[in-house]
């Protein structure tokens, strides 16, 4: 059945030509399901469909900004975790409908007590998968031709419990953060031809560290964090030669240092694909919150927030459709029932919420990919 969301309006040629499919890992912790939305003109829903699967043990991911799904690039590929059985699901996308087929699943080689968080090479050669347990790592597996993954490659030990990684955009860098006592960014270079890493720089913030966002050319990336001392704020890191990280601030919107006031968190963080944007989520308020970016100096000020559907959602992590100015978020699911909210982003950075796509009851659904076909 088609949905309509307020505002969301597009002609016929676009909306045949443009379809966005969104989806959520539930992250179940017996028989784990990813379910999502086919966008057009109107949404339709994609049922749940088993991973084979569990997701984590207690219903919830301690680190809310560690990504438990990811869409290889320029693929119908679609990779799901299992934190509770510690494998990853492969599905095929059907780009017609956005329908979804499990292939199979695969061990993800630890333990990942506090969430499996995965990461695809730019190539979509690799896919990366943290392990946090008592023994911390980060395995390295090789994507084949049809989206099945081969062996490991390379099993990477990590001082602390790893929550979010992401690859930078030129393909060379793959960025992780530590959110633990350590409160430290790492970066590691990746060998193109192998997809193996080797640690290139590790780097003490400030703050908490969990989400991560990396803009287009590579240079600077930014992190998110639970909030300092009930206020918003985001950390900015430069990726230098040969992939050293620098610190370069750690931007409070306290009203003082930066003139917006902005309560609540800023765990889970997302770039607009020319850079110029930065949206983060407040799992506070329910909100979504719009940065301009100084694409020099990796300076960040506000320009529009948003509420995110109904108020009790929670929103935790987000995804884009990019070409149609879309944003998804996930729902954290601590006071609302679980959904999908959809916002649009102007081009100017000025957000509309459009509504709110009701998910599998239980679902914590925190963590959401995209792609448009």
């Amino acid at each position: 059945m088609g949905v309509a969301l307020s505002g969301f309006v597009v002609g016929a040629n676009l909306a045949q030509a443009q379809q966005t499919c969104a989806y959520v890992n539930d992250n179940l912790p017996n028989g784990n399901t990813v379910e999502g939305y086919s966008v057009t003109a109107t949404t339709v829903h994609v049922e749940p469909v088993a991973t084979g699967g569990s997701g984590s043990l207690t219903n919830d991911s301690p680190f809310i900004g560690t990504p438990l799904i990811a869409i290889a690039p320029g693929t119908n590929h679609l990779y799901a975790s299992d934190s509770g059985s510690n494998d990853i699901a492969l599905f095929d996308i059907d780009s017609s409908t956005c329908n979804l087929a499990l292939v199979a699943n695969f061990p993800a080689e630890g333990s990942s007590l506090f969430g499996l968080g995965i990461a695809i090479s730019q190539d979509g050669k690799f896919l990366y998968a943290s392990n946090a347990d008592r023994q911390s790592t980060l395995v390295v597996f090789a994507i084949n031709s049809d989206g099945s993954l081969g062996n490991s490659v390379q099993t990477v030990s990590l001082p602390a419990n790893p929550s979010s990684l992401a690859v930078t955009p030129n393909g060379k860098f793959l960025i992780l953060t530590l959110p633990t006592t350590q409160k430290q960014v790492q970066s590691y270079a990746i060998n193109a031809s192998t997809g193996r890493l080797a640690l290139a720089s590790s780097l003490t913030t400030l703050a908490a560290v969990d989400g991560i966002a990396i803009d287009p050319h590579s240079k600077f990336v930014y992190v998110g964090n639970g909030g300092e001392n009930d206020l918003a704020a985001v950390q900015v890191i430069q990726i230098g030669q040969g992939g050293k990280l620098s610190y370069i601030s750690n931007v409070v919107f306290n009203g003082t240092n930066n003139p917006a006031v902005i309560p609540g968190a800023s765990n889970c963080l997302l770039l607009s694909a020319n850079g110029k944007l930065l949206f983060f989520t407040n799992q506070a308020t329910a909100q979504v919150t719009s940065l301009n970016v100084d694409a020099l100096t990796g300076g960040l000020s506000l320009n529009s927030i948003a509420s995110d559907g109904g108020g009790l959602d929670e929103p935790s992590q987000l995804a884009a459709s990019p070409t149609r100015g879309l944003l998804f978020t996930g729902d954290f699911n601590t006071l609302g029932t679980p959904g999908m909210g959809v916002l649009r982003a102007n081009a100017n950075g000025t957000l509309k919420s459009l509504g709110t796509l009701p998910l599998t009851l239980e679902a914590p659904a925190i963590s959401i990919a995209a792609v448009t076909f």
